[in-house]
C-alpha cells in the first residue's frame, strides 16, 4: 500500500520545476524575452521596475498569451509511443505605473509559473499521471526612484498557487483513481536597478526572492472496498518553493534599430525535495527528493521602427533544471530552444497594439530513473499573443 502511495508523487516533485511562464508581455515576448534594460515599455513594471522612474507618468498595458504544448513519450524499448492531450492555456499579464519627477509607483499582475499536461486516460504511464496542472497567479507592487543616471527600485510580490493531480491507481486486479487539490500563498520581495549609460546605451539587473507557498488541500480516491479504509479521502498539506530569480539585460540602439539581450539565473536548487502530509494516520506520508540544479536562459532580440510600426524578432535557450534520474511523465521537462516574431502599431501617441508569435521546441530527452516510466519525452508548442498599451 505504501509503494502505491509513494508513486502517486514522483510525478508531482516533477512538475514543480522548470516550467517558468517567461511569456509575460506581447513586446518582451516579441524580441525573445528579452525586457530587463527596457524603459519605453509599461511591462517594465515585471522586467525592471527602476526603469519606470524617469517622471514619464501614467503607463499600463494588457497581454494575453495563448499556449499550446504538444508533448510525446516514447518506450525506450520502442514498444509504444503516444502523445499528450494538448489544450490552450491563456495566462494573461497586466502592468500600471506611476512616474512623477524621480519617482514611480505601480503594480505587475501575472503568471509567473505555470504548466499543465494530460495524458490519454488509458496510456502506459496512467498509474504515474494521467493530469498534472500547476498555476501561481503574482501580484507584485513597487516604489522607485531616480538619482541621476540610476534608477533603482523595491517591493513585495504575493502569490497564490494551485496544484492539481489526477492518476489511475493499480490494485492488482482492478484500477481505481485519485485526484489531488492543493492550493496556497506566499510572500517575497523584488528589487531592480537600472542604468541609462547613454542615449543610445541601457543596462538593468532585477531579483525576484524565493516564494514558500504552504499547500493545503483534498485527496480524493476511489478504491475497491478492500483498500478504502487505507486510503479514504482527506486532507493532504505540502509545501512549494518557487526559486530565486536574478535577471541582468542590456540595450543598444543605432538608429531606427534597438538590440536587447537578458540572461536570467533561476535557482531551481530551492525545489530540493517534496514532502506530503496526509491527515489520516493509515495513509503513510511521503517525501521525494527532487534535486533540482540551478539553470540559465539567455533571451536576445531586436526591434526596427519606421513610423507607426515596430517590427521585432528574437530567440532564446533556457536550460532545463531536471536531471534525467527524477524526469517524470507529469512534467516531461527538458531545454527549450525558441525563435520569436513580433510587431507593433502605434495608433496616436498614448495607444500601441501589439503582437508576437513563438515557436518552441522541447529537446528529446530520456529518463534514468528507476522509480518511474522508462521514457523518452519531447515536444514543441506553438505561442502566440496580443496587447495593448497606454503611453503618455
Amino acid at each position: 500500500m505504501k509503494r502505491v502511495v509513494c508513486s502517486l508523487f514522483i510525478a508531482a516533485t516533477a512538475h514543480a520545476g522548470g516550467f517558468e511562464v517567461a511569456e509575460q508581455t506581447a513586446v518582451a515576448s516579441g524580441t525573445g524575452g528579452a525586457g530587463v534594460a527596457r524603459a519605453d515599455d509599461p511591462g517594465a513594471a515585471w522586467y525592471d521596475p527602476a526603469a519606470l522612474a524617469d517622471g514619464g507618468g501614467l503607463r499600463f498595458d494588457l497581454s494575453l498569451v495563448f499556449a499550446r504544448p504538444a508533448l510525446e513519450a516514447r518506450a525506450l524499448d520502442g514498444s509504444w509511443a503516444t502523445s499528450n492531450e494538448a489544450a490552450w492555456a491563456t495566462p494573461p499579464h497586466a502592468d500600471a505605473s506611476y512616474a512623477r519627477d524621480r519617482w514611480a509607483a505601480g503594480i505587475s499582475l501575472g503568471v509567473p509559473f505555470g504548466s499543465g499536461v494530460t495524458w490519454p486516460a488509458d496510456w502506459p504511464g496512467r498509474h504515474e499521471i494521467v493530469r498534472t496542472e500547476l498555476q501561481v497567479f503574482r501580484a507584485a507592487p513597487f516604489f522607485a526612484w531616480r538619482l541621476g543616471a540610476v534608477r533603482v527600485s523595491g517591493g513585495l510580490h504575493l502569490d497564490a498557487g494551485r496544484l492539481q493531480i489526477g492518476r489511475s491507481l493499480d490494485f492488482i486486479d482492478m484500477e481505481g483513481d485519485v485526484a489531488i487539490d492543493l492550493s496556497g500563498r506566499g510572500v517575497g520581495a523584488d528589487a531592480a536597478a537600472y542604468w541609462q549609460a547613454s542615449r543610445d546605451v541601457s543596462v538593468g539587473l532585477a531579483y525576484r526572492s524565493r516564494t514558500h507557498l504552504a499547500l493545503h488541500g483534498g485527496a480524493n480516491f476511489t478504491a475497491p472496498d478492500a483498500f478504502s479504509d487505507k486510503i479514504p479521502d482527506q486532507h493532504a498539506a505540502s509545501r512549494l518553493t518557487l526559486p530565486d530569480q536574478l535577471a541582468a539585460g542590456g540595450r543598444l540602439v543605432r538608429g531606427n534599430y534597438a538590440a536587447v539581450a537578458d540572461i536570467v539565473l533561476t535557482l531551481w536548487t530551492t525545489n530540493d525535495k517534496l514532502v506530503v502530509d496526509f491527515a489520516e494516520p493509515q495513509t503513510p506520508d511521503v517525501t521525494q527528493q527532487a534535486s533540482w540544479h540551478d539553470a540559465v536562459a539567455v533571451r536576445a532580440g531586436g526591434e526596427w521602427t519606421r513610423g507607426r510600426l515596430v517590427l521585432r524578432h528574437g530567440a532564446y535557450v533556457d536550460q532545463s533544471p531536471a536531471p534525467a534520474d527524477t524526469l517524470a511523465p507529469a512534467s516531461p521537462d527538458s531545454t527549450r530552444l525558441g525563435l520569436t516574431a513580433g510587431a507593433s502599431w502605434r495608433f496616436d501617441h498614448r495607444f500601441s497594439a501589439d503582437a508576437f508569435v513563438e515557436g518552441m521546441w522541447l529537446l528529446r530527452r530520456d529518463t534514468t530513473s528507476m522509480e518511474t516510466l522508462p521514457a523518452s519525452y519531447g515536444g514543441h508548442a506553438t505561442l502566440a499573443g496580443v496587447g495593448l498599451r497606454y503611453t503618455p
